[in-house]
């Protein structure tokens, strides 16, 4: 039963940090920036990104994770490794280009850019492309950070109820 908790509660902190870690990527730098936010369509977007972070959770957080305790591997690198790598894996899976009539571009800091050029990507497609992979590679490393943290404080040892031998006993 303790396990099924530690598990249900670091799975639900790996999904609730989600809307932070998208604040600090993409609204944060906005700000800074002095852009215009619209700021009514932050609840949907942050709804959307703890759903888009449910079943990479549920998929393979917790099961790695049991795997994991299984064995007595349990530890935060090989998840914080495998939550990288699951965001960056996912982001990057398809490279940027397309056919040779396609031609698509966005804003890159407030600047307008060509992103790619008749299906070849250019300079700044290239650089948006390492961007969205290193953001969902960090979305990963932070869901897998807060679900260790969560299944370390709920899961570690109790001591209360050791006894501390008296000195010179033995």
């Amino acid at each position: 039963m303790r396990l099924l908790l530690t598990t249900v509660v670091s799975s639900i902190a790996a999904i609730a940090v989600q809307p932070l870690v998208l604040v600090l990527w993409l609204v944060l730098p906005s700000v800074l920036s002095g852009a215009e936010m619209p700021w009514g369509d932050l609840g949907p977007i942050f709804f959307y990104s703890t759903l888009f972070a449910t079943p990479f959770v549920l998929l393979l957080g917790v099961p790695l994770s049991l795997i994991l305790w299984r064995f007595g591997r349990f530890r935060w690198w090989p998840l914080a490794l495998a939550g990288s790598l699951a965001g960056a894996i996912f982001a990057g899976w398809e490279l940027p280009g397309g056919n040779p009539g396609y031609s698509s571009g966005g804003s890159w800091y407030g600047q307008y850019q060509d992103f790619v050029v008749a299906g070849e990507p250019t300079v700044y497609g290239w650089l948006n492309y390492i961007q969205s992979v290193l953001a969902f590679a960090l979305h990963g490393l932070v869901g897998a950070s807060v679900y260790y943290l969560a299944w370390a404080s709920v899961l570690r040892p109790n001591n209360s109820f050791k006894p501390n031998p008296l000195r010179g006993s033995a």
